[in-house]
C-alpha cells in the first residue's frame, strides 16, 4: 500500500482515532443530541395537539357564545313583547276607567240636572199656587179661606199634571216658557 502512498501503520492510527472519536461523540453527543432533538419533536407535538384542543374547545364555545347570545335575543324579544302587551292591557284599562269615570259624571250630571229641575218646578208651583190665590184673593174680595183655596189650587195643577212632563202643550212647557 506504500506504492499508494498509504501508511498502513499511520492508516491504523487514524482509524483507531476516528473510531474513538466516533465512539466518545455517539456517546457523549449524539445520544444527547437525538434525545435532545427527540425531546423537541415531543413538545412540538403535543404543542400541536394542545393547539387543536384549544382551537376546537375555542370552536366549541364561539358555537355556545352565539347560542347563548341568540337565546338572550329571544328572551329580550319576549320580555319586550310582554311589556308591549302589559302597557296595551294597562292603557286599555286606563281608557275603560276614563269611560266609566265619564260616564259616572254624566249620570251625576244628569240626576243633579234632574234635582234641579224637580227644584226649580217646585219652587214655580208654590209660586203659581201664591199668585193664583193671590189674584182670587183680589177678584172675590179677600175672602177665601186661604188653606181650602190652596187646595183647590194644588188640586187643578195635580189634574193638569204640572211639572210631570214638558211635552209641547203641557202646563208646564207654557209656564216655563
Amino acid at each position: 500500500m506504500e506504492k499508494l502512498g498509504i501508511n498502513l501503520p499511520w492508516f491504523l492510527a487514524q482509524l483507531a482515532g476516528f473510531l474513538i472519536v466516533l465512539f466518545i461523540l455517539r456517546q457523549f453527543a449524539y445520544r444527547p443530541i437525538l434525545n435532545m432533538l427527540e425531546t423537541r419533536k415531543k413538545k412540538i407535538q403535543e404543542a400541536l395537539e394542545n393547539a387543536d384542543r384549544v382551537r376546537a374547545e375555542a370552536a366549541t364555545q364561539q358555537q355556545e357564545f352565539e347560542r347563548k347570545l341568540d337565546e338572550a335575543r329571544r328572551e329580550a324579544q319576549a320580555v319586550a313583547a310582554s311589556a308591549q302587551q302589559a302597557a296595551e292591557k294597562e292603557r286599555q284599562r286606563i281608557i275603560a276607567e276614563a269611560q266609566e269615570d265619564a260616564e259616572k259624571i254624566r249620570v251625576a250630571a244628569r240626576g243633579e240636572l234632574d234635582y234641579e229641575r224637580k227644584q226649580m218646578v217646585s219652587e214655580l208651583r208654590q209660586q203659581v199656587i201664591d199668585l193664583s190665590l193671590l189674584g182670587a184673593q183680589r177678584v172675590i174680595g179677600g175672602n177665601l179661606d186661604e188653606r181650602k183655596s190652596r187646595q183647590l189650587v194644588e188640586n187643578f195643577l195635580n189634574e193638569a199634571d204640572f211639572g210631570g212632563t214638558t211635552e209641547p202643550g203641557s202646563v208646564a212647557n207654557r209656564a216655563g216658557a
